[in-house]
């Protein structure tokens, strides 16, 4: 197994979405409606749906968070109501790399009428039911199983600026690394759930933390079979997810941000056509997708990273690329997914069809 990076923010979403269809609650719902402390320091007019699209300003908490307070939901809650946005809800888009999963448990876990969070909700609702390898809140005894993270050397990153010098916009990150900028606060807060500057996901114990913006474990094949459960109609209604809500420049990672509810999109031009691919991209190349009008998912793993990011990662690309070639020949439905274990593809995972 995987730990999958930003990509899970779709599962988050897909949680919220089920939740939706049963009326539990409205994406135009505030989330001061069923959650009155949250309401403090400027953040009565927050809704579901800002959450969900990273307008919300919560792009990092206020406060020292420590790996004990992650563990604890209401502790947890306490650090959300403290928090102030950064910017004025709805104005702007800036990614909330980590905040993101704290806020969607929250929002699960007050309007289920369970009162259940994340790790429950999705293992009862979803994995259990449809034999899913997916967990967030991964048992100890199975921690055995989850293969190491390594990030990606100077000279991968050398080498993939080189390759597509379009890939990151450097200059950006450059100088938010100079300047303590928003980006490198929100990559580094708090400091010991990282993956950027240092990887602190491979101890053991974080994989107990229901954290679906960072530390949902699974295997590709999995994250595959969800997107396609989705599409079947079997989880939530996929217009829900499929809609893109507002397209901008994201003010913490400075790329070109296509966003809907806890989704983004990719556009890929091949063979003269133009392809529409939602879901949501991750750390080092990272991605799940599905494509409605082709009836294809695509779900890409690594504990390796990549230098690149989001949608251009070059192994990513070179994968996808590859995968459409292939569709005037193979336009049936079909789940695709790939497992590329640092840097080295086995022929029995390389792409598996079913």
């Amino acid at each position: 197994m995987v730990i999958p990076k930003a990509e899970k923010n779709a599962v988050g979403a897909i949680c919220v979405a089920i939740l939706v269809d049963r009326g539990r609650l409205k994406y135009s719902d505030k989330i001061s409606s069923f959650w009155p402390e949250f309401a403090k320091h400027g953040k009565e007019n927050i809704t579901v749906e800002m959450i969900l699209a990273h307008t919300s300003g919560l792009a990092c908490l206020d406060g020292k968070i420590s790996y004990e307070d992650a563990c604890d939901h209401e502790r947890m809650a306490k650090f959300i109501e403290e928090s102030k946005p950064i910017w004025e809800p709805g104005k702007a888009v800036g990614y909330h790399a980590l905040s993101y999963g704290w806020l969607v448990d929250q929002i699960i876990r007050r309007t289920d009428e369970k009162k259940r969070g994340i790790g429950q909700f999705f293992k009862e609702e979803i994995a259990e039911k449809h034999g899913l390898d997916l967990h967030f809140g991964l048992p100890m005894e199975k921690a055995w199983r989850v293969a190491r993270i390594t990030r990606p050397t100077v000279i991968d990153r050398i080498d993939e600026f080189v390759t597509d010098p379009s890939n990151l916009d450097y200059g950006f990150i450059f100088k938010q690394y100079l300047r303590g900028g928003l980006g490198m606060k929100v990559a580094t807060t708090p400091p010991w759930l990282q993956t950027i500057f240092k990887v602190t996901l491979n101890n053991p114990e974080m994989y107990a933390l229901e954290q679906p913006a960072v530390l949902g474990i699974g295997t590709a094949r999995d994250m595959a079979k969800l997107a396609q459960l989705l599409m079947d109609g079997k989880l939530a209604t996929l217009d829900l997810l499929n809609e893109n809500l507002i397209t901008t420049k994201d003010i913490v990672t400075g790329a070109h941000a296509e966003r809907g509810r806890g989704t983004t999109v990719m556009h890929l031009n091949r063979n003269g056509v133009r392809h529409r691919l939602i879901g949501h991209t991750g750390l080092g190349g990272q991605n799940l997708r599905w494509d409605e009008e082709n009836k294809l998912v695509i779900a890409f793993l690594s504990n390796g990273l990549k230098g690149g990011l989001g949608d251009r990662a070059r192994t990513y690309v070179r994968l996808v690329e590859s995968i459409y070639d292939c569709l005037p020949r193979n336009n049936e439905s079909s789940v695709w997914s790939t497992v590329d274990r640092s840097r080295m593809i086995s022929a029995r995972d390389s792409i598996k069809t079913s």
